[in-house]
């Protein structure tokens, strides 16, 4: 290999070469990139839409022999990598160091959520003019939103529609097969057991889509009877402690798929899937439990007992007092509710005992997260050649 020198260059002798990929040393640190990572992310030019910051450079098109023919360092700041396409390339340290995809560096750049069980008796709760009003306080409710998947607005006009109005400062509505803005009340002719008076046990809504929604706004517009307190359960916190305690159970929730069904009279939803839907790196990122919404399970013979012996143990977690928070909301309050993590319901209430009624819509989280990268100014992709001399 040629290393070459040119004008306020050194050579690149602390770059360390491999077969598919390089070391580079990085502000005392020692960052490894496979060659054709770093071809396909090239910000000249011609690689790069300058106006957009969209790629040009159509991966496929990268030989698969890709490989340096020269290296060299401005420093300890910039790379500068001859191609053996021809091309040429140029990455700062400050963009290497922040897209380092070591173990180490990924570890320390994932996000871990605060878990809850029945002691975490004091959800972030904020005020309503300040949320819609000013950055730093809804910065801060979507910071409490995706540690700890709840939070309470108090003094939220108790007006029908609010919910939505108060949806659309944070994000966008997400539409679903029945009302955009449902109202719950008790009705003994409603589609849904929360049109009751009885308890609605912990659960999540709508698992009958193949998605469910991600985020629940229920606004208390009156909340004057009897009993009737709402309940929030961290559902993660839940299957952490049946992953450690009972890890074949956990993996049966995993792995056998249930049916699902939401429907109407003039509408259906339904759809098969597992309690627990697991990233890449076997975190949980999806989970869906309603009790009252399981239609009649369709697996393998083998599969029947095994399912329910892990089902029945996560319902007795899931109903126990030890996860569960139970409090009285008021007219005006706000709950939200992160729909792939937290469950929530309510006591029995008496129906005759005063007015109730509440209003909710559906949002997805990964608009609420992305508000909260727009108002942190985070959003904007960082250059590689920024800083690059």
């Amino acid at each position: 290999m040629t290393v070459s020198r040119t004008d306020n260059q050194v050579l690149a002798e602390e770059v360390t070469l491999f077969d598919r990929s390089m070391a580079v040393p990085v502000h005392g640190e020692v960052v490894r990139c496979h060659y054709v990572w770093l071809r396909d992310n090239c910000w000249c030019s011609e690689c790069r839409v300058a106006q957009t910051q969209e790629r040009r450079l159509f991966t496929a098109d990268i030989p698969p022999d890709i490989a340096p023919t020269s290296v060299a360092m401005d420093g300890d700041e910039t790379l500068h990598i001859r191609w053996n396409d021809g091309h040429t390339s140029a990455y700062s340290a400050a963009w290497l160091q922040a897209h380092d995809y070591s173990d180490r560096a990924r570890q320390g750049r994932r996000h871990e959520p605060t878990l809850w069980d029945a002691t975490f008796t004091s959800i972030p709760t904020f005020e309503h003019d300040d949320v819609v009003t000013r950055d730093e306080a809804q910065i801060a409710y979507l910071e409490a939103i995706r540690q700890y998947g709840v939070a309470i607005v108090r003094n939220t006009p108790p007006v029908p529609g609010e919910v939505e109005r108060f949806a659309q400062v944070i994000g966008h509505v997400r539409e679903t097969a029945f009302e955009r803005i449902h109202n719950v009340r008790h009705d003994p002719t409603g589609y849904s057991v929360a049109h009751t008076a009885s308890e609605l046990r912990p659960h999540t809504d709508m698992p009958s889509y193949r998605w469910p929604p991600s985020i629940q706004l229920l606004n208390f517009l009156v909340n004057e009877a009897t009993g009737g307190e709402s309940t929030v359960t961290d559902g993660w916190a839940v299957l952490a402690d049946l992953r450690a305690e009972d890890s074949a159970a956990f993996d049966t929730l995993c792995r056998v798929a249930v049916p699902f069904q939401v429907f109407s009279e003039e509408e259906d939803t339904f759809t098969t899937a597992p309690l627990v839907e697991l990233d890449t790196d076997g975190r949980v990122r999806t989970f869906r439990f309603s009790n009252h919404l399981v239609q009649p399970l369709d697996v393998g013979f083998d599969e029947v007992e095994p399912f329910y012996t892990a089902y029945r143990k996560l319902g007795r977690m899931i109903a126990s007092d030890r996860y569960k928070v139970a409090f009285k909301t008021s007219n005006g309050d706000l709950l939200t509710v992160h729909g792939h993590r937290v469950l929530h319901g309510r006591l029995a209430f008496d129906a005759t005992s005063g007015a109730r009624h509440l209003q909710d819509v559906y949002m997805e989280y990964d608009d609420l997260m992305a508000r909260r990268r727009v108002l942190l100014g985070s959003h904007r992709p960082k250059s590689a050649l920024e800083g690059v001399r």
